[in-house]
C-alpha cells in the first residue's frame, strides 16, 4: 500500500506515543479494540479543569491507525475537554488519505476518546 509522507512519518516516529507519568496528576484512560480489524488503541489524557493538558497513546494497528492516533493526540493538547467527543473523523480520514474500507478503525479510535471524555467529565458515554 502507498502511504502519504505524513502517515509514514507518524507511523515510524509517532511524537505522541507513550504514557503519562503517574506522578503528574490525575490521568484518565480510554481504550478500544476490534480484533476483526487488528486494532487496539489506548489514550491517556490529563486535564486541568476544562482544558486538556497532555495526551499520549499506545496502539497496535496499521500505519493509518497509528498515524490517526498520533494526529489526534497532537491536535487535542490545549483544547477543551469536550473536543474529545467532537472529533471529525471524516475530516481526519481525508487528512490521512484513509481508504474507505479502513474507516471502522477510526470509529474504534473515536470510542477510546469518548471513554476518556466520560472519565474526565464523570458522564455516561453518548
Amino acid at each position: 500500500m502507498d502511504y502519504s509522507s505524513d502517515v509514514r512519518q507518524r507511523f515510524l516516529e509517532p511524537a505522541m506515543a507513550g504514557v503519562i507519568a503517574p506522578d503528574t496528576g490525575a490521568v484518565v484512560d480510554g481504550a478500544a479494540q476490534d480484533r476483526s480489524l487488528n486494532l487496539w488503541v489506548r489514550f491517556q489524557v490529563r486535564a486541568d479543569g476544562a482544558t486538556i493538558e497532555r495526551v499520549r497513546f499506545q496502539a497496535y494497528g496499521c500505519p493509518h491507525s497509528i498515524a490517526a492516533a498520533d494526529r489526534l493526540a497532537s491536535e487535542l493538547e490545549g483544547q477543551q475537554v469536550d473536543k474529545l467527543k467532537n472529533m471529525d473523523m471524516e475530516a481526519l480520514a481525508r487528512q490521512i488519505d484513509l481508504p474507505r474500507e479502513k474507516f471502522g478503525k477510526l470509529l474504534r479510535i473515536e470510542d477510546a476518546l469518548l471513554a476518556c471524555h466520560a472519565g474526565l467529565t464523570g458522564t455516561e458515554r453518548d
